[in-house]
């Protein structure tokens, strides 16, 4: 199927479209896809990823068909993805959600699946903001392979751009990044600063954050969210105003972040020193969850403790 796809040219695959299959949202919830561009010059074969994945997932409090990109290893069209990973996390990008085509938003004739649309996640400068990705079956009922082509949409002019793509359904979707993790604390940026924080107070990284946030957003009380938000936003941007750092703490290297939080957890404001105090305790936790330190601590325990750690 792919070598048959990527052997045509773009006007054969601009007809395929127009002739394409109603795509069922359901069918595409909770699964990963794998992407292939089609038809790209052989310049922009060797300047850009050739494959990737898209990912969706039907958002419980929301009802909402969102997904994301995820960056993959350039192995080959024929290969399994491997995603790539920044602290063991896949690195995702570009956001969206699905819906309906709307008239005026897609070219003619290619309104007869549904519409991947990037603006809701997109911010407001964010030239993503005018990409939609018009998304057909390529047989009737049949969501396992599709066919889509992203198009710039400004002012009611859409405009089709070289990027056409065969997604291919490879399997369910095993992370959910934190913007649409059920419960999410704290945006992707703010999760950077807030780990950047606890790096600084534990002087050491932390290993499984994911499994450490999944529970704290699980367990932790209702108030929780805005009260770590605004004690994350003032640690960050305090050191703006302290002689010798005048930068946000995630732009300090790691000498100069251990230094702040040592100058913050003396400031002369006792609310400072108290949210200082207050990170610490989590970037506790969160030690503390990591799988090398809670083996750590079972063993130092005996049997009794192991039993303990191997509940959780």
């Amino acid at each position: 199927m792919i070598g048959a796809l990527r052997a045509r040219s773009r006007a054969q695959l601009r007809a395929l479209l127009r002739q394409g299959h109603p795509v069922d949202p359901a069918a595409l919830e909770g699964w990963a896809y794998r992407g292939t561009v089609l038809a790209a010059p052989a310049f922009v074969e060797r300047l850009t990823w050739q494959t990737f994945q898209k990912a969706f997932h039907r958002q419980p409090d929301t009802g909402r068909l969102v997904g994301w990109n995820v960056r993959v290893h350039q192995d080959g069209a024929g290969a399994p993805s491997r995603p790539r990973t920044r602290r063991g996390v896949p690195v995702t990008a570009w956001p969206f959600e699905v819906v309906e085509p709307r008239e005026g938003v897609v070219p003619p004739g290619f309104d007869r699946g549904l519409l991947i649309d990037y603006a809701p996640f997109a911010g407001v400068a964010d030239s993503m903001r005018a990409v939609k990705d018009p998304l057909v079956s390529l047989a009737p009922g049949n969501a396992d392979t599709l066919l889509g082509v992203s198009v710039v949409s400004l002012g009611g002019v859409c405009v089709e751009t070289p990027t056409w793509f065969v997604l291919e359904r490879e399997h369910p979707v095993r992370f959910v990044p934190p913007p649409f993790a059920p419960g999410a604390l704290l945006q992707a940026f703010e999760r950077r600063w807030a780990d950047a924080l606890f790096d600084a107070v534990l002087g050491t990284p932390v290993d499984d954050r994911e499994r450490f946030w999944a529970l704290l957003a699980a367990h932790g009380p209702a108030a929780l969210a805005p009260g770590l938000r605004l004690a994350v936003h003032t640690l960050t941007f305090l050191p703006l105003t302290l002689r010798g750092f005048r930068r946000p703490f995630f732009a300090l290297d790691a000498p100069a972040q251990l230094a702040c939080i040592e100058v913050m957890a003396s400031h002369p404001r006792l609310l400072v020193r108290q949210v200082v105090s207050t990170l610490k305790v989590l970037a506790s936790f969160a030690l503390v969850e990591a799988p090398g330190v809670r083996s750590a601590l079972a063993a130092a325990a005996g049997p009794a403790g192991a039993q303990a750690g191997g509940a959780r």
